[in-house]
């Protein structure tokens, strides 16, 4: 599997033939998602408006578990709008925690995505998590690999901190990288590992 950031909370996963986008947003954030075609669009947000152009994409937009190419999709409420998701591609598990506020974490959402190979997790506070309530979600779940998102990036209108506080958290050495690639084998074993994807946008 290969994971790209296109900042926020969007990442495009791609496996084979198959491409899944997640979390995208509109234009009036100051960025712009690369137009490539994506066979599933997961949506973190479901008021957001921004729509894929072929018609034959598959939209998780609401609760519920989806298989799709190979592709399991379990999308989990936080809110009355707000949906983190776990995603198994090829044996590797994802776990996309969206906008997540720390109040929406409850104990059970917790229980539910423990286990994940793969964390996308927001680090930028705002209406998300701090670097510091990022780092607990962190060391209480034990991914194998941590990949921060919601961030300040170049030509984002929202207001959000830097990477450099979640850094601080997480500690010891990040893997820097603009694509990311990981197989089952590739995990590792022991340590959690960060990532920190650069944005394509």
């Amino acid at each position: 599997m290969q994971i790209i950031y296109h900042g926020l909370g969007c990442f495009r996963l791609q496996d084979g033939n198959v491409s899944v986008l997640l979390d995208p947003y509109e234009e009036n954030t100051g960025l712009k998602i690369p137009k490539q075609q994506n066979d599933i669009v997961v949506y973190g947000n479901t008021t957001v408006a921004w729509r894929p152009a072929n018609k034959e994409t598959f939209l998780v937009t609401e609760p519920g578990e989806y298989e799709v190419k190979k592709v399991f999709i379990y999308a989990i409420p936080v809110s009355a709008n707000k949906l983190i998701h776990l995603i198994e591609m090829e044996g590797v598990i994802l776990a996309h925690l969206g906008q997540v506020a720390k109040a929406e974490l409850t104990a059970e959402i917790l229980h539910r995505i423990e286990g994940a190979d793969i964390l996308l997790v927001p680090v930028g506070n705002g209406e998300t998590l701090s670097a510091k309530q990022a780092g607990e979600v962190v060391t209480e779940l034990e991914p194998r690999v941590v990949i921060p998102m919601y961030y300040a990036v170049p030509g984002l209108k929202m207001k959000l901190e830097g990477i450099d506080g979640f850094k601080k958290e997480v500690g010891g050495q990040a893997e820097v990288t603009e694509k990311f690639k990981v197989s089952r084998k590739d995990l590792p074993a022991e340590e959690t590992k960060l990532v920190i994807i650069e944005p394509t946008i």
